[in-house]
């Protein structure tokens, strides 16, 4: 897992900010995550092949956007809320830029059911999947109440001892990062172009 914000937006805004993390779907984790995300619109999935890294640096690239009138703001793709108004103003460029190395974003609907968003020539295709997040995934042991407090205190250990994507393991992100904040500037430049407000 990742933190998407650098330096200070870190450091001050680090627990309201997007983190990046990555997570089998037959997992202890997606379980919990199935029973407890239902209708909070407090974040989005995204499935995608590539090098976690690659996934990191393109997200990056949007989270600061220039409004009409030249302010910088910060573009909040990554609430449900906005992602599901904002895919489809998109035109074919903009979409192909967006969606970048990421296959599918998955976002709650104003309802609580589960939107694949996916690209076909171009065009974007929603998909409902008619679940909520309890359906999504497949069955899979949930996390007790009374396991939280060990893997928390032991966060190293556990992760050591489950099966993680096999692309990514702890520190996974952290030699690109080191990478990114060097140029963050350079990275908020390539957005060049996007100026939506949100």
């Amino acid at each position: 897992h990742i933190c998407l914000y650098e330096g200070d937006s870190e450091r001050f805004l680090g627990t309201v900010a997007p983190w990046l993390f990555d997570f089998e779907e037959d997992s202890e984790f997606a379980g919990w995550l199935g029973q407890n995300s239902d209708a909070d619109s407090w974040g989005i999935f995204l499935k995608s092949s590539a090098d976690p890294n690659e996934v990191y640096r393109h997200l990056r690239k949007f989270l600061i956007v220039t409004t009409e009138d030249g302010r910088e703001l910060y573009f909040r793709f990554y609430d449900p809320r906005v992602l599901r108004v904002f895919l489809p103003t998109c035109d074919k460029e903009q979409l192909v830029e967006f969606f970048g190395p990421v296959e599918c974003f998955i976002a709650e609907d104003e309802n609580g059911l589960l939107v694949e968003y996916t690209l076909s020539g171009g065009a974007l295709q929603p998909n409902s999947s008619g679940k909520e997040f309890r359906g999504y995934f497949p069955e899979a042991p949930v996390v007790r109440a009374d396991q939280i407090a060990e893997v928390n205190s032991n966060p190293a250990a556990e992760a050591g001892s489950k099966s993680v994507n096999s692309s990514t393991g702890p520190g996974q992100f952290e030699n690109d990062k080191q990478d990114n904040e060097s140029d963050s500037s350079a990275s908020k430049n390539k957005s060049d172009g996007w100026d939506f407000g949100y």
